[in-house]
This record gives structure tokens, C-alpha cells and sequence, in this order.
């Protein structure tokens, strides 16, 4: 949404960023966890 003011688009554009990088760290934090996980198991217990 265009504003005329620098901090209203600062203001609406810093909460989608903290979104974005939360998203991507859940994100790493489950794919090395079950990497992890898989080169430990044995057989059927892998995850995928």
C-alpha cells in the first residue's frame, strides 16, 4: 500500500520482515533436526 510517510511504511514493513526471517528459521531449525535425527536412526525409525 503506497503512504507518504517513511515511518508508516517502516512501521508496516518491519513486522512482515520479523515474520519472513521467523518463518525461515522454524524452518531450518525442523530440517537439521530431522536430518539430525534421520543419520542416527536405524531402519523403519527414519522420519522420511
Amino acid at each position: 500500500m503506497y503512504v507518504n510517510n517513511l515511518g508508516a511504511f517502516v512501521g508496516r514493513t518491519v513486522p512482515v520482515l520479523g515474520w519472513v526471517l521467523l518463518a525461515g528459521d522454524v524452518a531450518a531449525i525442523v530440517y537439521k533436526t530431522t536430518s539430525h535425527y534421520n543419520k542416527l536412526a536405524r531402519g523403519n525409525d527414519k522420519i522420511w
